[in-house]
C-alpha cells in the first residue's frame, strides 16, 4: 500500500511540474487550468463568464477570441464557471450562439473548437486533452503519513515505557520499599495542573498516608480531557486554516453565503469557551469567593483579551492609528465572555435542586429559565435590528453580498444593516476592508466579519455551550449526558437546517459567518454537540483516546493563538515559494501548525499553564 501511495505521489508531482512548464501556454498557478479556444470563424468571438458561486451575478466580459487564430485562457478550477460566447454583428448587436457550465479541473488542458458547424447549430463542444491528477489528492498522502507518523509514536512511545518500567521496576515496587520511605512520598507529592482555566475540573489526587492497612481510596474526579481536545482540535484546524490550508478552497471561507471547515472553528471555539464556564465559575463560588472579586476578575479578562486582539491587529506592519482595525477575533472572545460571564454570574447556582421533582429530566433548563429570557431577547433583537432597522440607500433587511449581486442593483449595500452599524459606530477605515465578497463579488465596501451587530448571535452560540456544560454538571451519569446532547444537535441543527432551507442561497436566512446569522450559529452548534458527544464517549468513557495531540494545544490555547499570530512571517514559520503548488502549500500549513503543537507539548511537559 505504502510503495502504491509512494508510487503515485510521485507521478502526480512529475506530472503537474510538467503540465505547468508548457512555454506554449501562460503560466498557471494552482486552482487554475487553460482554456484554448480554436478558432477557424471569420468573426471575432467574445468571451462572457460567470463563476458559479457568484449569486445572481451578471455576466463578466472575460476576453476576445479572433477568428482563425487560437486563443488560451486561464482558468479558474475552485467552483464551476458558466461561458457564454457571443458574435460581435456588424450593427453592434451581440448574437449569442454558445451557452455551457463546466466544473474545470486542476491543470487541465481544455479545447474548445469554433468552427461554422459550432456556430450555426449553436453547440459548443468542449474537449479535455489531458489527464490531471485530483487537486484533493496530496489530501490522501499527507493523511496517510500522519497516521503513519501516529502510530509510529505510539509504538516508540509504549516500547520505550515498557523498558523504562522494566529498568525501574526494584524501586517502584511498594513491596521494596520501607513503610518510612512510602509515608514521606507521600507527604511531599506535589500534583501540578492547569490553572483554574475553562475546562478544568481539579480534585485532590495526593495518595493516601501508609498505615500499615489497605485504605481505600476516594475516587478521583479526572479533568474532562474531551473538552481540552475540542478546544485544541479547533485551534489547531484554526492555525492550519489561517496558515493557507493548503490552498483548498473547503479550508478557505466562503466568498459570502455557505459553510466550510474554516467556518467552523472560531464558533466551536466559543462554543466550548462557554461549556466550561460552568466549571470555573461553580468552583469559584465553591472556594468561597465573593461575586463582587469575580466581577473584577471577569472586567480584567475581558480588557486583557481586547487588548492582546488590538495588539494582534497590528502584526501586518506600521501602526497608523487613524486606519487601525478595531474588530477581531480576540475582541469578538473578549465581549461575548463579558455578557455570558456576568449572567452566570449573576444567576448561577452553587448548588442543584428540583431533582426530586417532576422537573427532574429538565432541571438543566427549569432552573434557568432567566437566563433563557435574556439569551433569546439578546438573540431577538439581533434579528429585529437586522430585517427592521432601514439602511440608506439600500433595502431594508438586505443581508447580500453586494457588488456584482443582485446585477449590481445594491452594490455598495455588502452586509446590510451589520456593515452600516460598523461604519457609523467605528468607521469605514477602523474595520476590516479585504472582506470575502471583494474577490467574486467585485465589492468595495467595507465589511468585518467580527464586526458588532454579529457579537449578538455569538453571545447565544456561547449561551448553548453554556447549556452543554450544564448538562455536565446537572447529571452524572454519561447516558443522561450524551442523550441531551444529541437532542439539543438535532434542534438546533433542525431549526438551522429549516432557516436556510437546506441550501447555500435559497433560504429564508442563509448560513453566512460574516454575518453570523441565526442559521449559522444554529448549524454550527449542532455540529458542536455532535463532536462534544462523540468526544466525550471515546476519550473520557472509552478510554480509546487519550486526546494527542490535541489535548496539549487545548490546555495552552492563548499562548498558541498569540505566537501563531505574532510569528506568522518569522523562519522557520514562514518563507517564500515561487509558484507553489497544493502539495506544497499543504506540507508547509502541516509544518507550521506542528511547531505550535509542539510547542505546547513541551509547555505541558514543563506544566507551564498560561491563563488569563
Amino acid at each position: 500500500m505504502w510503495n502504491r501511495l509512494c508510487f503515485l505521489l510521485f507521478c502526480y508531482v512529475t506530472q503537474a511540474v510538467a503540465e505547468r512548464n508548457d512555454d506554449n501556454k501562460p503560466v498557471i498557478q494552482f486552482d487554475e487550468a487553460w482554456l484554448s479556444i480554436n478558432s477557424t470563424v471569420l468573426f471575432s468571438t467574445s468571451i462572457f463568464y460567470i463563476n458559479t458561486e457568484c449569486f445572481k451575478c451578471p455576466y463578466v466580459l472575460w476576453g476576445k477570441a479572433p477568428g482563425l487564430t487560437t486563443t488560451t485562457l486561464v482558468v479558474n478550477t475552485t467552483f464551476p464557471t458558466r461561458l457564454k460566447l457571443q458574435r460581435n454583428l456588424p450593427n453592434g448587436v451581440l448574437e449569442t450562439f454558445c451557452e455551457f457550465e463546466e466544473k474545470f479541473q486542476e491543470n487541465g488542458d481544455y479545447w474548445l473548437f469554433l468552427n461554422f458547424s459550432s456556430y450555426t447549430s449553436e453547440r459548443c463542444d468542449i474537449q479535455l486533452n489531458n489527464d490531471p491528477l485530483p487537486a484533493e489528492m496530496p489530501i490522501l498522502f499527507v493523511f496517510a503519513g500522519l497516521i503513519g507518523l501516529a502510530i509510529l509514536v505510539k509504538v516508540v512511545g509504549y516500547c520505550y515505557r515498557q523498558r523504562t518500567r522494566t529498568r525501574s521496576a526494584d524501586i517502584t515496587d511498594p513491596s521494596q520499599r520501607s513503610k518510612h520511605d512510602l509515608h514521606v512520598t507521600s507527604m511531599k507529592t506535589v500534583t501540578k495542573t492547569a490553572p483554574d482555566s475553562y475546562g478544568a475540573v481539579e480534585m485532590d489526587i495526593r495518595p493516601p498516608l501508609y498505615t500499615g492497612e489497605a485504605v481505600k481510596e476516594k475516587p478521583r474526579k479526572q479533568r474532562l480531557k474531551s473538552l481540552d481536545t475540542f478546544r485544541g482540535l479547533s485551534l489547531v484546524i484554526m492555525v492550519f486554516v489561517n496558515y493557507g490550508g493548503g490552498g483548498y478552497w473547503f479550508f478557505d471561507h466562503p466568498p459570502w453565503n455557505g459553510l466550510t471547515v474554516a467556518d467552523l472553528v472560531f464558533p466551536w471555539f466559543i462554543f466550548i469557551m462557554g461549556t466550561a464556564m460552568n466549571f470555573s465559575f461553580r468552583g469559584m463560588l465553591k472556594r468561597g469567593k465573593s461575586r463582587i472579586r469575580i466581577f473584577f476578575k471577569i472586567l480584567k479578562r475581558s480588557i486583557l483579551l481586547f487588548a492582546i486582539g488590538i495588539i494582534l491587529n497590528t502584526n501586518w506592519g506600521p501602526v497608523d492609528l487613524e486606519s487601525i482595525r478595531i474588530p477581531g477575533v480576540l475582541q469578538r472572545f473578549s465581549l461575548t465572555y463579558l455578557v455570558i460571564a456576568l449572567m452566570e454570574l449573576v444567576f448561577t447556582r452553587k448548588a442543584d435542586s428540583h431533582q426530586e421533582s417532576c422537573f427532574a429530566p429538565i432541571r438543566d433548563i427549569v432552573l434557568y429559565l432567566h437566563e433563557w429570557v435574556v439569551a433569546l431577547g439578546i438573540l431577538i433583537a439581533y434579528v429585529c435590528i437586522t430585517v427592521f432597522v432601514p439602511v440608506p440607500g439600500c433595502p431594508t433587511g438586505y443581508i447580500g453580498a453586494g457588488g456584482l449581486s443582485e446585477g449590481g442593483a445594491h452594490y455598495n449595500c455588502t452586509g446590510g444593516v451589520a456593515s452600516y452599524i460598523d461604519r457609523m459606530v467605528l468607521g469605514s477605515e477602523h474595520i476590516y476592508n479585504h472582506p470575502t465578497p471583494q474577490r467574486i463579488y467585485q465589492t468595495t465596501t467595507a465589511h468585518d466579519p467580527e464586526g458588532i451587530l454579529g457579537t449578538l448571535t455569538s453571545i447565544f452560540l456561547c449561551f448553548l455551550g453554556v447549556q452543554s456544560g450544564r448538562i455536565i454538571i446537572t447529571y452524572p451519569k454519561h447516558s443522561s449526558r450524551i442523550a441531551r446532547w444529541i437532542i439539543w444537535a438535532t434542534v438546533t441543527g433542525g431549526i438551522g437546517a429549516l432557516l436556510c432551507k437546506a441550501s447555500q442561497n435559497d433560504g429564508w436566512v442563509p448560513l453566512n459567518k460574516n454575518l453570523w446569522s441565526v442559521s449559522f450559529i444554529l448549524v454550527t452548534a449542532s455540529f458542536a454537540f455532535i463532536v462534544l458527544s462523540f468526544l466525550y464517549i471515546i476519550i473520557d468513557i472509552l478510554h480509546w483516546w487519550d486526546g494527542d495531540p490535541f489535548v496539549y494545544p487545548g490546555m495552552n490555547s492563548i499562548v498558541v493563538y498569540c505566537c501563531h499570530d505574532v510569528f506568522y512571517r518569522f523562519f522557520p514559520v514562514n518563507w517564500g515559494m515561487e509558484s507553489p503548488q497544493h502539495w506544497e502549500l499543504l506540507l508547509k500549513a502541516i509544518w507550521d501548525t506542528a511547531i505550535w503543537v509542539v510547542l505546547a507539548y513541551i509547555l505541558y511537559r514543563k506544566k507551564i499553564f498560561v491563563a488569563l
